[in-house]
């Protein structure tokens, strides 16, 4: 699989294939448990191209988006970034991804060498969120942010009440995250960790969590695995109340879960349109038909942010970009709602939603 992903890249660089006046990446997964995220992104990214072309294009030329399916691969992502950076002709000026930041600061190393400018919409470590790299746009909040959320929810909601933590190897920088953040609130002797990798069976997990009388679940690991989970605790104890993350919840998450979710809460990323500085951004979408679910305005937002300051410099030039950036800071209609280059001083704080009647409903 990993050389039939490498030969489409490949066969995508050939300039007959692919070749653009602007070309601009999505390297995100489209296979695999996240695909949804990476369609929602590129499907997001495809929007703002298409509404720039038809306005008469950037700086008078054409924009052309293609993407690469990384599959959260953290070596298919570095060798994306080395054959991206050194193919002569149809080298982007921008590339949107990874989605997944394994191995994040190797691959903004290699954009930066080849002068590729990178946006990331990917959820960061604190560490990660705070280094500088030049021509880098990063997007989403950051784990420091999200566990102190997640906290601040948990207190308001759950106050009191014993935390188990279901862990998992992907998310063990984020668990440990957790951890701190009780530890810091003085709350250690409330949440108890689960390493799921310590029971011989999913069951064995469940049975753990009913008999130590477990009253909110913390999971944020695959979306059938944590659909399981649920339904399984559930059908024991329905009055268990379940904190998950919103963009587990894929068809595969639903097929597993969807009748016993009374009591989940959902961590996401705000809306836009909850979000005052982006009002007339979303209305002046909406007259032209478009509404963004998902990832989807994160795409299209990176886009815009990279044109607007392409606009400013009028240049495609990686240089100026980043040398703009720097000096003046990322100002553009989206507002202050991103951070960018190690500045996380105003990163998005999450919310939080419960799933009724086929929508998500936001929680106060």
């Amino acid at each position: 699989m990993f050389l039939n992903k490498i030969f489409a890249l490949l066969l995508c660089l050939l300039p007959a294939v692919c070749l653009a006046e602007v070309h601009i990446f999505t390297v995100v997964p489209k296979s695999g448990p996240y695909k949804v995220f990476g369609e929602e992104l590129t499907s997001g990214a495809q929007t703002a191209v298409d509404e720039i072309n038809d306005s008469g294009g950037l700086l008078g030329q054409k924009l052309q988006l293609s993407f690469i399916d990384d599959a959260c691969n953290e070596t298919l992502a570095l060798s994306t970034a080395q054959m991206l950076s050194f193919h002569p002709l149809s080298k982007p000026k921008l590339v949107i991804g990874p989605y997944c930041s394994g191995g994040l600061s190797e691959i903004a190393k290699t954009y930066q060498k080849a002068k590729i400018f990178q946006i990331v919409p990917a959820f960061l470590s604190a560490t990660e969120a705070n280094k500088s790299h030049t021509g880098v746009i990063k997007l989403f909040g950051n784990q420091e942010t999200a566990t102190a959320d997640l906290f601040d929810f948990y207190n308001t909601h759950f106050a009191g009440l014993k935390v188990a933590l279901i862990s998992s190897n992907e998310n063990a920088d984020f668990d440990a995250g957790v951890l701190n953040i009780f530890k810091k609130r003085g709350k250690s002797s409330l949440i108890k960790q689960y390493h799921a990798s310590d029971f011989s069976s999913l069951n064995k997990l469940v049975d753990a969590l009913v008999q130590n009388n477990e009253t909110v679940i913390f999971m944020f690991s695959r979306p059938k695995h944590t659909a399981k989970i649920i339904k399984k605790v559930y059908s024991h104890a329905p009055q268990t109340a379940f904190v998950t993350s919103r963009y587990l919840a894929t068809s595969d998450f639903f097929v597993n879960a969807a009748d016993y979710l009374e009591t989940t809460c959902f961590m996401a990323l705000p809306e836009f349109e909850d979000n005052p500085e982006m009002v007339k951004n979303v209305v002046n979408l909406r007259l032209k038909g478009i509404e963004f679910k998902g990832l989807n305005i994160y795409g299209y937002t990176a886009v815009q942010l990279w044109a607007e300051t392409v606009k400013k410099t009028k240049s495609f030039d990686y240089n100026k970009l980043s040398s703009y950036i720097k000096k003046n800071g990322l100002k553009t209609s989206w507002g202050e709602t991103f951070y960018n280059n190690g500045n996380a001083a105003k990163p998005l704080k999450y919310s939080f939603y419960r799933f009724k009647d086929g929508e998500f409903i936001p929680l106060p």
